[in-house]
């Protein structure tokens, strides 16, 4: 993949939460859906990348108790 687009997986371990968080905000509606789907896989650029970190580092996730 292009070092300027990020898979789902990608884009989680940058930002450092998982990738169910991600997908959870986007179908919430707090993040907007990527304009680009390849393979029916959301492909996320390098500025929705930055918008998805500003908003994790002002509500870090929670993590489940087990």
């Amino acid at each position: 993949m292009n070092k300027n687009y990020f898979l789902l997986n990608e884009v989680a371990k940058q930002v450092g939460c998982r990738p169910y968080q991600i997908a959870y905000r986007i179908t919430t509606g707090v993040f907007p859906e990527p304009a680009l789907r390849i393979n029916n896989k959301r492909v996320f650029t390098a500025k929705d990348v930055e918008q998805i970190r500003a908003y994790f580092q002002k509500n870090p996730p929670k993590e489940v108790a087990k």
